[in-house]
């Protein structure tokens, strides 16, 4: 899936590949009483090996929103998502169902308009807006791990991208993050800030 524009949309859906999802409506979010934040209507597909996995992926990468601008000629113009929900059944006892999930995102990289050579449009402004309550996220849950303000408000549900990651960023999970840096001496500025974020 993809968030574009604060819409979801299925990357594995035909209906919603580019060119349709700048104006299609988008999936609803739902939120459950235990806490979980869901998308309706999209598509899941058991996987018997990695190469059914791998075709999905290909398939969904195919279908992402990208643009060329003055710093990447394929630059991700949304945050991409590939849930994987993997199930461990004791063979002895087939009541004993370990479930776990997986979630690999890839993330739009912020917008500088003087960089990108972009007007600053809601695609830009969407794209920022979202890194921004990702990196707010990151922080409460941070301090409050550190033992700060135990009953501090953490604003998942000021962006669709932090409402998705809730499972990932929280609880009993465990978050990496790799950041991709420029080898260009002339963007030294935007690795320290791409190092700063990701820190």
């Amino acid at each position: 899936m993809q968030v574009y524009k604060e819409k979801i949309y299925d990357l594995l859906n035909k209906s919603h590949v580019k060119g349709v999802v700048a104006d299609g409506p988008g999936l609803k979010l739902k939120w459950s009483k235990n806490d979980v934040f869901s998308v309706e209507n999209l598509y899941t597909f058991e996987c018997k090996t990695v190469d059914d996995v791998m075709a999905l992926y290909h398939f969904g990468i195919k279908n992402k929103v990208v643009a060329s601008h003055n710093m990447n000629n394929s630059s991700s113009r949304s945050h991409s998502m590939l849930s994987l929900t993997v199930e461990q059944v004791e063979v002895s006892n087939l009541d004993n169902v370990v479930v776990s999930k997986l979630q690999l995102v890839d993330l739009a990289g912020s917008e500088r308009q003087s960089q990108t050579g972009n007007i600053a449009n809601k695609e830009s402004i969407d794209i920022n807006k979202s890194l921004f309550t990702l990196r707010q996220v990151i922080t409460a849950l941070t301090e409050r791990n550190k033992g700060g303000s135990h009953g501090s408000y953490i604003p998942y549900r000021d962006s669709k991208l932090t409402c998705l990651l809730r499972q990932s960023l929280g609880g009993n999970s465990y978050c990496l993050m790799i950041a991709c840096l420029n080898p260009c001496d002339a963007q030294i500025e935007e690795n320290i800030s791409t190092m700063q974020y990701a820190s």
